[in-house]
């Protein structure tokens, strides 16, 4: 356990040490910033003005999905490198020469990865909350159970892009990463919308493919509808807890990959 947190303790502090950690931060908070005009007035939606606590619903779907963007673009760039950096430089022989297994080093680099993007959630997290609350007298605490739900996607990520990394380039990694992100919420949109569910009823092969697809691929897309859908009725709970489920067991398929390439890569 002690490798574990020292290798993680030394993650965080070169996460902290990296300047897109920073970056990264400020732009956060400046969309964050710019999205107060969504509290600002009377806000209307088909002739009929919001009341103040729509307002703030609308605002902090908005906010919830500005902090996962950001959250996921720091966890692609920091654990597309977690691992690869430390081979390249040849620090890892330092760690792995002592008693500490590959399993252990494994654990303290994404314990370390998650530990600086978490802090950077957390931190524009609790930036839209307090500005919601001055802006409205409303504390909108759900934004937080939204992104304790979200942090099963960030972990996901992050063992995608660093198993991916044990066998090609940074950049491919991260970009396999983002990619199967992005297909995965694309794949899933239909389960939250009716409209688009609809229209793959009528076509039965598209709709079972669909469905094949759903089940075998990550469900990066249903866990975040999902998160969102204590902020908003637009995303309706119909899955209840199963994709969140689902990524979890995605998350261990990946890390008996992880280890299976680790074990077998010599360093």
């Amino acid at each position: 356990m002690r490798a574990i947190l020292a290798i993680c303790g030394n993650t965080i502090k070169e996460g902290l040490r990296n300047k897109l950690f920073y970056i990264l931060l400020i732009i956060g908070l400046l969309f964050i910033l710019m999205g107060r005009m969504c509290m600002q007035g009377d806000v209307s939606f088909n002739s009929q003005s919001l009341s103040p606590q729509q307002v703030v619903a609308l605002a902090t779907t908005i906010s919830f999905h500005i902090i996962i963007f950001w959250g996921l673009t720091l966890a692609g760039l920091l654990s597309m490198g977690a691992v690869l950096g430390d081979i390249e430089t040849g620090v890892i022989t330092v760690f792995i020469a002592k008693p500490i297994s590959r399993f252990e080093y494994l654990l303290g680099k994404f314990f370390g990865v998650m530990g600086v993007v978490l802090l950077n959630v957390i931190v524009l997290g609790c930036g839209f909350f307090l500005l919601a609350y001055l802006k409205t007298d409303i504390w909108p605490f759900k934004i937080f159970l939204s992104l304790a739900v979200f942090i099963l996607n960030l972990m996901l990520l992050v063992s995608v892009v660093m198993l991916v990394s044990l066998i090609s380039s940074r950049i491919v990694a991260m970009l396999m990463g983002i990619v199967g992100y992005l297909f995965s919420v694309g794949i899933d949109i239909p389960v939250y919308f009716d409209a688009l569910r609809a229209q793959m009823v009528e076509k039965p092969a598209v709709l079972i493919l669909s469905k094949i697809i759903y089940f075998a691929f990550p469900q990066w897309g249903s866990t975040q509808f999902y998160a969102a859908s204590f902020l908003s009725d637009m995303f309706a709970q119909k899955m209840s807890f199963w994709p969140t489920i689902h990524t979890a067991g995605y998350i261990v398929l990946v890390w008996l990959g992880m280890m299976l390439l680790f074990n077998k890569k010599e360093l």
